[in-house]
């Protein structure tokens, strides 16, 4: 299994990805009408995924690096031989990417993205 996330001219590949979540607006507009029981409906596509990735890196200076990778003015590549997860992302305004040591291993460091998914 491989990750591998393209940010700017960085290059990140994790040890593993130990976390995804994701979720989606949906895109129906239900019109209520009075006086009927059925709503006017207005179908539309659901929205990009959004969410956020748990990775895990077993040396300090590269999760570091990581983190400085995705903290710029980027857009982030996603790609993963083994899930269907991957997508073209930026960490959006207002939600912090964590960095933090694992309390286990005292080794490990594990990095929190949230990301919006965008067209490429």
């Amino acid at each position: 299994m491989t990750t591998t996330i393209t940010a700017g001219t960085a290059t990140i590949t994790p040890l593993l990805v130990e976390g995804y979540t994701a979720a989606r607006d949906g895109g129906a507009l239900v019109h209520r009408i009075l006086g009927s029981s059925a709503p006017d409906v207005t179908l539309r596509p659901a929205g990009m995924r959004t969410g956020s990735l748990v990775l895990l890196f077993d040396v300090e200076g590269t999760a570091r690096a990581a983190w400085t990778a995705l903290s710029g003015a980027v857009v982030a590549v996603l790609t993963d031989t083994d899930r269907a997860i991957g997508m073209s992302f930026v960490v959006p305004d207002g939600q912090p990417l964590s960095l933090a040591l694992d309390d286990v291993t005292r080794r490990h460091w594990h990095l929190t993205v949230p990301f919006q998914e965008v067209s490429a």
